[in-house]
C-alpha cells in the first residue's frame, strides 16, 4: 500500500492500517518472548527434574563447590588502611597524603581533656587540672614482656629551652638592660643595634650558644593551662583568681618548655570586660601530644575491622587505652555539681566506630531466628508432618555456602574484604529466603493444578514444573541484582567497588545452590512427607497427615483483598490517589535531598567520645577544620614574596578562614631586627636565607615551627639549615554547615595555592587538611549514586524488556521502578538521612525488581520476612545500621505498594482479563468498571501477550 493510499484513509477516519501494524509488531515481538520464555521454562524443567531424580549426589556436589571455593580463604584479606577504603585512588587527596606520610615521616595524635564549670578560671578549677595532669604523664603501661611505657616514651619530644631562657634573663644585667625577651609581632620601626631586642641565639658566641642548647633536655609537646606556672603544685595551691587573670594576660611563654605559646586559645565560651581582657570563661582545653611515624605505622597491627583507626604504633595505642582508663576513674572522681569532665584519645573515634559498627551483630543474628521461625510459618502446613523443619534449616544454610564460597572465590582473586561486608548475609538471606517463597507458592500451584499422582514417582516430574514455574522469577530477580553490582562495582569509592563485587558474587552463588542444593534438600523433604513422618523425627511414622488448622489462610486473604477491595471501582480510585499524593510529597523531600556526611554520625550520643565533641564545639564554636599548606623542595630565597603573597590572599578570605599561623612574618620581623635585612625587597642568598633560619628556629618565638618544617638532614646549632624537604603553613577554616560551603572552600583555597606560581625546584606545593578524607568522597558520592541508578534503571527496563517484550508493560514495570526510588529517597529526607557512603550501599542493596514476582503471597511473605530481619535494627545506635534500616523499610513498602498493589489496578485498566479463555481485549471505555471479573493471582501477575492473545507468566 502506498504512503499516498495510508494518508487518505486516514482522512477518511480508517485507522486500520496502523492497527494491523503495531499488532504484526506487537505479535512478533510476543513469538519472540514466548520462544525465549519456553526455552527457560525448559530448561529448568530439566534441572529440577535432574536434582530431584538425584537429591543426594546434587547435595555432595553443592558442598564440593563450598570446599574448593573455601580454600580461597588462604588469600584471606581484609583491608584496614582508611586510605584505600573510603578515598577514591586517583584522587589527589589520597595524592598528597602520602606525599606527607613519605616526606614528614612523622606527626602526632592528638589526647585532649576539657574541664568546663561556670568559670574555669578559678583556683580550685585548677587544681582538679593539676591532679589530671599529674596522673597523666606519671602512669606507665607494662607490656608482656616485663618492661613498662610511661608518658615520655610515647610523647612527641620538643628540646625544652625553657631552662636555657631563665638563665639568659638572669644574664640580661651583664649586658646591662632591663627589657624581657620580647615577642615580636610586627616591628613599629627599625631598631638600631643598640633598641633592639637582645636575642642569645643571635648575640651570643655561637659555640656557647650551642654547647648550652645542645646540653637541654628533650620534653614533651603539650598545651596546657599550667604551663604558665611550671606545673609547680605548691604555686598552683596558692593561686587566688587575680594571679590567674594576671598570668594569663602578661604571659606569652611556657615556663615548662620555654616556647612561644597563646594560652587564651585554651579557653572556649570567654567573658571579656570593657578593655578587651577575659575575666571568665567556660571551657578549659589540654592537648597532649603522641608520637606518630608515619612510615612504622602498619595498619594491619593497630588498624581496626571498620578501617578508622589512624596512624600508630601500637606502644601508643596501648598507652592511649590505659589515658583513656584512667580518665574515666578521674572523672568519676573529680567531676561535680559544677565542674565536668571530658576527654578524647587518638584511638577513640576508631575504637567507637568500629565497636559501634559491629556491636549489633547479635541483633541482626536474633532477626535471622525470627526470620527462621517466619519461614516455618509460611512454607509449612501445621501438623506433625508438614513442618518444614529440615526445608527452613537447610535453606539457610545455603545462605551461608553462598556466603563462604563467594568470600573464597573473591578473596582467591585478590578482591579485599571491608568493613561494610557485614551487611552481605542478610542481603544473601534475603534473596535466598525471597527464592523459596516463590518455589513454595509454584510447587502449591503445581500440586494444585496438574493431576499427577503425589507419589515418589512422579516427584521428579512435579520437581522439574515446580521450578519450571519458579525459576523465570528467579533468574530475573538475579540476572537483574548480579548486573546492578556489576554497575556498582564501577565506581571510584574502593570499600563500594570491594561490596558490589562480593556482593555479584554472592548472588551468583545464592541463584546456583537456591536451583540445585535447596531443590535437592525440597525433594528429600517431600519423600518424608509422602511417607507419613514426623518432621522431628523421621524414624517416626504417622498413619495419617492430619493438620492442626487451615494452612490455605493467607491465599484467600489476599483473594479477598483484590477481589472486594483493590479491584473494584472505588478501590483503584484509592489507589491512584495515594499513589499520586505519595508520589508528589516524596518529590518535594527528594529536591531537598541533601549530600552530607559527618563522621560523628558513627559515634552513638552517650558514649564520651560524642559527649566531649558536642561540648567542644559549644564552648569553640569558632575553632573549625584544621589544614595545611604543604610545599616541597622549593628555591625559597626565590619564593619568599610569593609565599608571603599567598599567605596575606588567605588571610583575606575571612569568610573561609579562621586563623593562619605562618612561620614567614615572624621569620621576616627577625631577620629584619637582628640582620638590617628586609628580603621581600631584597633577595636572600642561599646561604643567608638557611644560616638566618637556623639562628630563627633556634630562638623562643621561633622554635614552635620548628614542627613546620623537615630537613634533608639533622638540623644542627650553629649551622646553616640542611635543604629544606618539607615546610607547612598551619591554618584552620571556619566551621561550615553545608556540603557546599566546605567544597567551595576547599577548592577555593586550592586555587589561590595553584595560583600562587611557586614552580622553582620540585614545585610541589598543595593544601591539606585530614578532613579532606570526608570531603573529597561527599564531593563524588552524589555522582557515583546518580550513575548508578540510572544505570541500574537501564538495566531494568533491558531485561524487562527482553523477557517481556510487551511495550506497555515494560513501560509500567520501568514506571514502578522510577516511582519506587523518587519515593524511596524522597522519603529518606523526611526521615533525615543524607546521601553518604552508608546510603550509597543501602541504595545498592534496594532490589526493587523483586516486586516483580509472579505469585502475591510470596512476594508479601518475602517483604514481610525481610522487614522482621531489619526490625531488629530499628533501636541501633548504630549510624550504619539506622540508615540500612529505614532505607530497607522504604524499599519494602513503596516496593510492595507499587510492585503488588499500583502496577495491577494500572495493568487491569489496560487489558481485561478473563481467567477461563485467556482472551485479550482493549478495555472499553464505555463499559461499567464496578464489576470487574479478575483472578486476583492472574491479576496480579505481569502479563505479557503471545501472537494468539494467551496470557502468560514470567
Amino acid at each position: 500500500m502506498s504512503a499516498k493510499t495510508m494518508n487518505e484513509k486516514r482522512v477518511n477516519g480508517d485507522d486500520n492500517v496502523d492497527e494491523s501494524n503495531s499488532f504484526d509488531l506487537l505479535k512478533a515481538c510476543s513469538n519472540i518472548s514466548s520462544r525465549f520464555s519456553h526455552a527457560i521454562d525448559r530448561l529448568f524443567y530439566r534441572l529440577g527434574y535432574t536434582v530431584a531424580s538425584h537429591p543426594l549426589k546434587t547435595i555432595i556436589f553443592s558442598f564440593l563447590i563450598t570446599l574448593i571455593c573455601s580454600l580461597g580463604y588462604f588469600k584471606f584479606y581484609s583491608e584496614k588502611n582508611p586510605l584505600k577504603l573510603w578515598i577514591p585512588p586517583e584522587s589527589k587527596f589520597l595524592r598528597d597524603t602520602e606525599w606527607l606520610m613519605k616526606s614528614m615521616e612523622e606527626g602526632f595524635r592528638l589526647q585532649s581533656v576539657l574541664i568546663t564549670a561556670p568559670d574555669v578560671l578559678q583556683p580550685h578549677v585548677l587544681k582538679k587540672l593539676s591532679q589530671i595532669s599529674t596522673e597523666i604523664v606519671n602512669f606507665n603501661v607494662y607490656l608482656d614482656n616485663g618492661t613498662s611505657i610511661g608518658w615520655n616514651d610515647v610523647c612527641f619530644h620538643i628540646p625544652n629551652i625553657a631552662e636555657f631562657t631563665e638563665n639568659q634573663r638572669r644574664k640580661r644585667s651583664i649586658f646591662e638592660s632591663n627589657e624581657v625577651l620580647l615577642n615580636i609581632e610586627k616591628p613599629l620601626h627599625r631598631f638600631t643595634r643598640s633598641e633592639r631586642p637582645w636575642n642569645p641565639s643571635v648575640d651570643l658566641n655561637s659555640f656557647i650558644f650551642c654547647s648550652i642548647v645542645d646540653s637541654l633536655p628533650i620534653g614533651c609537646m603539650i598545651q596546657n593551662f599550667l604551663e604558665m606556672w611550671n606545673f609547680t603544685e605548691s604555686t598552683i595551691d596558692n593561686l587566688t583568681k587575680q594571679d590567674i587573670l594576671n598570668a594569663l594576660h602578661t604571659t606569652n611563654t611556657s615556663l615548662t618548655t620555654g616556647h612561644e605559646a597563646n594560652f587564651e586559645r585554651l579557653l572556649g565560651d570567654v567573658t571579656r570586660n570593657e578593655t578587651g581582657h577575659i575575666v571568665a570563661a567556660k571551657g578549659l582545653l589540654t592537648h597532649f601530644m603522641v608520637y606518630v611515624n608515619f612510615l612504622k605505622s602498619n595498619s594491619e597491627k593497630v588498624g581496626n575491622l571498620a578501617g578508622t583507626e589512624d596512624w600508630a604504633s601500637e606502644e601508643a595505642l596501648l598507652w592511649e587505652n590505659e589515658f583513656l582508663r584512667k580518665m574515666h576513674t578521674l572523672k568519676e572522681n573529680l567531676s561535680d555539681n559544677e565542674t565536668n569532665i571530658y576527654y578524647s584519645a587518638g584511638r577513640s573515634y576508631g575504637d567507637i566506630s568500629s565497636a559501634t559498627m559491629f556491636q549489633d551483630i547479635n541483633k541482626i543474628m536474633f532477626g535471622s531466628a525470627l526470620m527462621f521461625i517466619f519461614m516455618i510459618l509460611v512454607l509449612s502446613k501445621f501438623g506433625w508432618i508438614e513442618l518444614r523443619i529440615l526445608l527452613c534449616s537447610m535453606g539457610l544454610m545455603s545462605v551461608g555456602m553462598a556466603f563462604v564460597s563467594a568470600i573464597g572465590l573473591c578473596s582467591f582473586l585478590g578482591i579485599s574484604y571491608g568493613p561494610v561486608h557485614t551487611s552481605l548475609p542478610f542481603l544473601l538471606m534475603g534473596l535466598g529466603i525471597d527464592d523459596m517463597f516463590v518455589m513454595m507458592a509454584s510447587w502449591k500451584k503445581v500440586q494444585r493444578e496438574h493431576r499427577l499422582p503425589r507419589d515418589p514417582s512422579t516427584l521428579p516430574e512435579r520437581m522439574g514444573m515446580m521450578l519450571q514455574m519458579a525459576g523465570s522469577s528467579i533468574t530475573i530477580t538475579s540476572f537483574t541484582d548480579v548486573v546492578a553490582f556489576v554497575i556498582g562495582s564501577i565506581t571510584i569509592l574502593p570499600s563500594l567497588e570491594s561490596f558490589c563485587l562480593y556482593a555479584g558474587v554472592g548472588v551468583v552463588f545464592i541463584f546456583i545452590y537456591v536451583n540445585t542444593f535447596v531443590v535437592a534438600i525440597f525433594t528429600i523433604d517431600e519423600y518424608r512427607i509422602q511417607a507419613n513422618r514426623n518432621a522431628f523425627a523421621p524414624c517416626i511414622a504417622h498413619k495419617s497427615n492430619r493438620l492442626w488448622c487451615d494452612a490455605h489462610l493467607m491465599d484467600r486473604l489476599v483473594s479477598f483483598v483484590y477481589t472486594k477491595f483493590i479491584m473494584t471501582k472505588p478501590g483503584k480510585v484509592i489507589v491512584l490517589m495515594t499513589a499520586l499524593a505519595v508520589t508528589s510529597y516524596s518529590f518535594t523531600g527528594l529536591l531537598r535531598l541533601e549530600q552530607k556526611f559527618d563522621p560523628n554520625w558513627f559515634i552513638p550520643e552517650r558514649t564520651y567520645l560524642s559527649k566531649f565533641t558536642t561540648v567542644k564545639k559549644g564552648l569553640f564554636p569558632d575553632q573549625g577544620y584544621e589544614a595545611a599548606i604543604l610545599m616541597g623542595r622549593l628555591n625559597y630565597t626565590a619564593e619568599l614574596n610569593h609565599i608571603a603573597a599567598l599567605i596575606e590572599t588567605i588571610e583575606n578570605r575571612t569568610d573561609l578562614v579562621h586563623e593562619i599561623s605562618s612561620w614567614v612574618s615572624p621569620f621576616h620581623d627577625f631577620v629584619q631586627v637582628y640582620y638590617d635585612t628586609d628580603f621581600f625587597t631584597t633577595t636572600l642568598s642561599d646561604y643567608d636565607f638557611r644560616f638566618y633560619l637556623s639562628k630563627f628556629l633556634h630562638t623562643h618565638r621561633g622554635g614552635k615551627y620548628r614542627a613546620n618544617f623537615r630537613f634533608k638532614t639533622k638540623l644542627e646549632c650553629g649551622e646553616p639549615v640542611p635543604e629544606i624537604t618539607v615546610s607547612t603553613i598551619d591554618f584552620k577554616y571556619k566551621r561550615f554547615k553545608s556540603r557546599s560551603n566546605y567544597l567551595s572552600a576547599m577548592h577555593a583555597i586550592e586555587n589561590i595555592v595553584e595560583n600562587a606560581q611557586l614552580k622553582s625546584g620540585d614545585g610541589f606545593a598543595t593544601v591539606w587538611g585530614r578532613v579532606y578524607g570526608n570531603w573529597v568522597t561527599d564531593e563524588v558520592i552524589d555522582t557515583e549514586v546518580s550513575r548508578n541508578i540510572m544505570l541500574a534503571l537501564a538495566c531494568v527496563m533491558f531485561c524487562t524488556t527482553i523477557l517481556i517484550l510487551n511495550p506497555n508493560v515494560c513501560f509500567w514495570i520501568f514506571m514502578c521502578v522510577v516511582l519506587t526510588l523518587i519515593n524511596v529517597c524522597g522519603m529518606m529526607e523526611v526521615w533525615g538521612l543524607t546521601i553518604d557512603l552508608v546510603s550509597c550501599i543501602g541504595l545498592e542493596l534496594e532490589r526493587a525488581m523483586k516486586t516483580v514476582s509472579h505469585i502475591v503471597p510470596a512476594v508479601l511473605y518475602g517483604g514481610f520476612s525481610t522487614l522482621l530481619a531489619v526490625s531488629m535494627l530499628a533501636d541501633s545506635e548504630a549510624y550504619t545500621f539506622q540508615a540500612f534500616f529505614k532505607i530497607f523499610l522504604l524499599v519494602i513498602i513503596f516496593g510492595l505498594f507499587f510492585g503488588l498493589v499500583f502496577l495491577p489496578v494500572i495493568l487491569s485498566n489496560e487489558y481485561e482479563i478473563t481467567p477461563t479463555n485467556g482472551s485479550r481485549k482493549r478495555r472499553n471505555n464505555r463499559r461499567n468498571e464496578s464489576n470487574v471479573n479478575v483472578d486476583d493471582k492472574e491479576m496480579i501477575s505481569f502479563i505479557q501477550m503471545n501472537g494468539n492473545g494467551n496470557i502468560e507468566k514470567l
